[in-house]
């Protein structure tokens, strides 16, 4: 009996370690726990299907497609890349807030500070701020894992904007 307990342990253990990194957490059903392939179209509908407005932009020859995604608050550039065939491996949000009109005002020290605290990333580019966030789709992906991603964005979106000068 010991050792069923603790086997039990154990696994109950290495589970919550998987939902406390960020892993799957508790268990989905449906459409929204299937793998789906990482095209820009299901990508597309999937963001759609949770509510977002999506407009894929216009393609052209060599590049990887991208859409932007209104979210009601902020408006998001969605680029793919590692598209081969039709299917990519990773999928990248981003937004910025311009400041070209004051450029003194920009502090890199604010974006150090927030990339050592947050998996987003935060840069200056041009007198912009900018925040990515990468989703690796390489052999698909769930729709519930692209909708948390996607929320888990904009809350950092919405938390570094409030840093902003």
């Amino acid at each position: 009996m010991n050792k069923k307990m603790v086997l039990a342990g154990a696994l109950l253990l290495s589970l919550s370690g998987v939902a406390l990194a960020g892993g799957a957490g508790a268990p989905t059903t449906g459409t929204n726990a299937q793998v789906q392939a990482a095209t820009p179209a299901a990508i597309a509908a999937a963001l759609r299907e949770a509510g977002y407005k999506v407009t894929m932009n216009p393609s052209t020859p060599d590049s990887d497609p991208s859409m932007t995604v209104d979210t009601g608050d902020y408006q998001v550039d969605v680029w793919l890349s590692g598209c081969k065939a039709g299917v990519c491996s990773r999928a990248t949000a981003s937004s910025y807030w311009d400041y070209s009109d004051d450029e003194g005002s920009l502090d890199t020290e604010l974006t150090n500070e927030w990339n050592g605290n947050y998996y987003t990333q935060a840069y200056v580019y041009e007198g912009s701020y900018y925040l990515d966030s990468t989703l690796p789709i390489r052999g698909g992906y769930t729709k519930a894992a692209l909708k948390a991603w996607m929320v888990e964005y904009l809350d950092d979106v919405s938390a570094f904007e409030e840093e902003l000068p």
